[in-house]
Protein backbone atom coordinates (compact mmCIF):
# COMPACT_ATOMS: atom_id res chain seq x y z
CA UNK A 1 0.00 0.00 0.00
CA UNK A 2 0.89 3.41 -1.13
CA UNK A 3 0.84 6.93 0.51
CA UNK A 4 -1.00 9.02 -2.02
CA UNK A 5 -0.10 12.05 -3.34
CA UNK A 6 -3.12 13.49 -1.84
CA UNK A 7 -2.45 11.49 1.55
CA UNK A 8 0.58 13.07 1.72
CA UNK A 9 -0.73 16.20 1.34
CA UNK A 10 -3.07 15.44 4.22
CA UNK A 11 0.11 13.88 6.34
CA UNK A 12 2.05 16.98 6.18
CA UNK A 13 -0.88 19.39 6.55
CA UNK A 14 -1.54 17.68 9.73
CA UNK A 15 1.62 17.80 11.31
CA UNK A 16 2.14 21.66 10.62
CA UNK A 17 -1.38 21.52 12.47
CA UNK A 18 0.11 19.96 15.18
CA UNK A 19 3.04 21.99 16.03
CA UNK A 20 0.75 25.14 15.29
CA UNK A 21 -0.86 23.79 18.58
CA UNK A 22 1.33 25.09 20.85
CA UNK A 23 1.88 28.24 19.26
CA UNK A 24 5.66 27.75 18.87
CA UNK A 25 7.70 26.36 16.50
CA UNK A 26 11.04 25.07 18.20
CA UNK A 27 14.04 24.30 15.97
CA UNK A 28 13.47 20.96 16.27
CA UNK A 29 10.55 20.84 14.89
CA UNK A 30 10.67 22.71 12.33
CA UNK A 31 14.48 20.49 11.41
CA UNK A 32 11.89 17.08 11.58
CA UNK A 33 9.11 18.99 9.79
CA UNK A 34 11.66 19.80 7.23
CA UNK A 35 13.22 15.80 6.79
CA UNK A 36 9.76 14.86 6.70
CA UNK A 37 8.13 17.21 4.08
CA UNK A 38 11.21 16.30 2.07
CA UNK A 39 10.85 12.14 2.22
CA UNK A 40 6.68 12.68 1.12
CA UNK A 41 8.35 14.40 -1.86
CA UNK A 42 8.19 18.01 -1.26
CA UNK A 43 9.99 20.68 -2.66
CA UNK A 44 12.49 22.98 -0.13
CA UNK A 45 11.00 25.86 -0.50
CA UNK A 46 7.37 24.97 -0.20
CA UNK A 47 8.22 23.08 3.04
CA UNK A 48 10.14 26.64 4.53
CA UNK A 49 7.09 28.63 3.50
CA UNK A 50 4.80 26.44 4.90
CA UNK A 51 6.45 26.33 8.43
CA UNK A 52 7.28 29.94 8.09
CA UNK A 53 4.04 30.89 7.57
CA UNK A 54 2.24 28.89 9.92
CA UNK A 55 0.45 30.77 11.75
CA UNK A 56 -0.09 33.46 9.26
CA UNK A 57 -1.77 30.68 6.32
CA UNK A 58 -5.16 31.28 5.74
CA UNK A 59 -5.18 28.04 3.71
CA UNK A 60 -4.26 25.89 6.43
CA UNK A 61 -7.78 25.28 8.21
CA UNK A 62 -7.57 23.41 11.45
CA UNK A 63 -9.98 20.28 9.58
CA UNK A 64 -8.76 17.15 11.19
CA UNK A 65 -6.83 15.28 9.15
CA UNK A 66 -8.86 11.53 7.47
CA UNK A 67 -6.80 9.40 5.34
CA UNK A 68 -7.64 6.89 2.82
CA UNK A 69 -6.27 4.35 5.25
CA UNK A 70 -6.68 3.63 8.62
CA UNK A 71 -2.63 2.54 8.74
CA UNK A 72 -1.87 5.93 7.32
CA UNK A 73 -3.15 7.27 10.32
CA UNK A 74 -1.76 5.32 12.57
CA UNK A 75 2.22 6.27 10.94
CA UNK A 76 0.54 9.34 11.20
CA UNK A 77 0.12 9.50 15.38
CA UNK A 78 3.28 7.51 15.08
CA UNK A 79 5.29 10.23 13.76
CA UNK A 80 3.04 13.05 15.23
CA UNK A 81 4.24 11.43 18.41
CA UNK A 82 8.18 12.01 17.36
CA UNK A 83 7.09 15.45 16.53
CA UNK A 84 4.91 16.30 19.11
CA UNK A 85 8.18 15.25 21.44
CA UNK A 86 11.28 16.89 19.55
CA UNK A 87 10.75 19.96 21.47
CA UNK A 88 10.98 17.73 24.79
CA UNK A 89 7.27 18.93 25.55
CA UNK A 90 4.11 17.40 24.77
CA UNK A 91 1.35 19.51 25.27
CA UNK A 92 -2.39 18.38 26.06
CA UNK A 93 -3.19 20.38 22.72
CA UNK A 94 -1.42 18.26 21.11
CA UNK A 95 -2.75 15.29 23.24
CA UNK A 96 -6.38 16.57 21.78
CA UNK A 97 -5.03 16.68 18.23
CA UNK A 98 -3.65 13.50 18.30
CA UNK A 99 -7.07 12.04 19.98
CA UNK A 100 -9.68 14.01 17.37
CA UNK A 101 -7.05 12.19 14.52
CA UNK A 102 -7.69 8.91 15.78
CA UNK A 103 -10.81 9.07 16.53
CA UNK A 104 -12.11 10.51 12.82
CA UNK A 105 -10.07 8.00 11.38
CA UNK A 106 -11.74 4.79 13.24
CA UNK A 107 -8.93 4.46 15.87
CA UNK A 108 -9.35 3.50 19.47
CA UNK A 109 -8.59 5.83 22.09
CA UNK A 110 -7.08 3.16 24.42
CA UNK A 111 -4.91 2.18 21.33
CA UNK A 112 -3.61 5.95 21.57
CA UNK A 113 -3.01 5.99 25.09
CA UNK A 114 -1.80 2.29 24.96
CA UNK A 115 0.78 3.86 21.98
CA UNK A 116 1.48 6.72 23.59
CA UNK A 117 2.69 5.21 27.04
CA UNK A 118 4.94 2.71 25.16
CA UNK A 119 6.21 5.64 22.87
CA UNK A 120 7.44 7.50 26.22
CA UNK A 121 8.60 4.55 27.74
CA UNK A 122 11.20 4.16 24.52
CA UNK A 123 11.33 7.31 23.68
CA UNK A 124 14.81 7.47 23.61
CA UNK A 125 15.06 4.88 20.61
CA UNK A 126 11.63 6.66 19.23
CA UNK A 127 12.47 10.53 19.58
CA UNK A 128 15.38 10.63 16.90
CA UNK A 129 15.04 12.32 13.55
CA UNK A 130 17.14 8.42 11.96
CA UNK A 131 13.96 7.47 11.00
CA UNK A 132 10.21 8.22 9.58
CA UNK A 133 7.13 5.63 10.44
CA UNK A 134 5.78 6.84 6.78
CA UNK A 135 8.36 5.92 4.83
CA UNK A 136 7.15 2.27 4.62
CA UNK A 137 4.10 3.43 2.96
CA UNK A 138 6.08 5.67 0.21
CA UNK A 139 6.80 2.28 -1.47
CA UNK A 140 4.33 -0.35 -3.35
CA UNK A 141 5.01 -2.82 -0.52
CA UNK A 142 1.98 -4.08 1.19
CA UNK A 143 2.08 -3.28 4.67
CA UNK A 144 -0.52 -4.26 7.37
CA UNK A 145 1.11 -3.54 10.81
CA UNK A 146 2.16 -0.34 12.36
CA UNK A 147 4.95 -1.31 15.13
CA UNK A 148 6.32 1.36 17.34
CA UNK A 149 9.81 -0.89 17.73
CA UNK A 150 10.31 -2.08 14.33
CA UNK A 151 8.50 -5.39 15.35
CA UNK A 152 5.21 -6.37 13.99
CA UNK A 153 2.54 -5.71 16.08
CA UNK A 154 -0.99 -5.88 14.64
CA UNK A 155 -3.15 -3.03 13.60
CA UNK A 156 -7.04 -3.76 13.73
Amino acid sequence: MKLTMMDRSTYFKGLLLLIKHDNIVTSEEKLLMTKIGKTLGFEKIFIENSINDLFENDFLTNDVPVFSHRSFAESFILDGLKVAFSDNEFSAEELEHLTEIATKNGIDKEWLMMLIAKYIQHSETLNTNEFLFVTKYLNDKKITTVDIKAQSEPSS
